[in-house]
């Protein structure tokens, strides 16, 4: 059961793709320094290799990814809901809130505990998206909140991979030139490799740039506010089939 889990598409996307991306240089080197005119054992073993890597990769970003949000903080956005937020309409929160606060039997704060008593504040609110996410777990309902928790999940375990990822570039790229510089037999034999060697280094300078100020803490904030907002957006279709069961009743 827990292989698959590893096929649900928000594990592909959010822990699968940033494992791909990561280790993209490496694998680029493994398959290039294999020849492919003919199946045989160290075709099957390079194959083999690159399933595991990205599965490695794929179980280091979900880890990696938890540490770096327990660092940052951005699993939780609570101020979101605060009446000075700018992210949202406090006509809309307002509403939100009182609905909320109904379903938990629990008073909203107050434009002044949110100011002076944030703790208790921001645990009611904290409450209140635990509330909402066990009530939106219905993907094709709620597919606008999926789509953004998946962001947020590839921005988050990306940046996990980060440092792994760029160890690994300046390893491979320590490696190409080696093989231009020395020419072992091995590699001589295999056709065009200089030429694959040069591609090879061209990847790795692009896609360490491309980890280096791409991929940051600034954007799993944005992803986890984009995530945040869209939570709490997402009382207005329960409030909506809250009404319609109350109809029918």
């Amino acid at each position: 059961m827990e292989l698959l889990k590893q096929f649900d598409t928000y594990s592909i996307k959010a822990r699968v793709f940033p494992a791909i991306i990561a280790g993209l240089p490496t694998l680029a080197l493994l398959f290039i320094i294999v020849p492919w005119d003919h199946l045989g054992i160290s075709q099957a073993i390079a194959s083999l290799m690159g399933v595991v890597l990205v599965f490695a990769f794929a179980d280091m970003a979900r880890h990696r990814g938890k540490n770096i949000q327990t660092k940052l903080g951005s699993g939780e956005t609570p101020e979101q809901w605060h009446r000075d937020n700018p992210d949202l309409p406090e006509i809309s929160k307002s509403l939100f809130r009182n609905f909320v606060a109904d379903q938990l039997k629990q008073e909203a704060p107050t434009a002044y505990e949110e100011e002076f008593d944030t703790t208790r504040a921001n645990d009611f609110y904290r409450a209140a998206n635990a509330w909402l996410r066990d009530r939106t777990r219905d993907t094709s309902k709620f597919s606008m909140l999926f789509g953004e928790n998946i962001t947020y999940g590839f921005r988050r375990n990306l940046l996990g991979l980060k440092t792994i990822a760029i160890m690994c570039n300046f390893l491979v790229l320590a490696l190409c030139i080696a093989v231009l510089y020395f020419k072992p037999t091995y590699f001589e034999e295999l056709p065009r490799i200089d030429e694959k060697l040069i591609i090879v280094m061209a990847a790795v300078l692009l896609h360490t740039a491309y980890m280096i100020f791409s991929v940051n803490k600034k954007a799993v904030w944005d992803a986890s506010r984009a995530y945040g907002r869209q939570l709490i957006l997402s009382c207005d279709t329960l409030m909506n089939n809250a009404h319609q069961t109350a109809q029918k009743e």
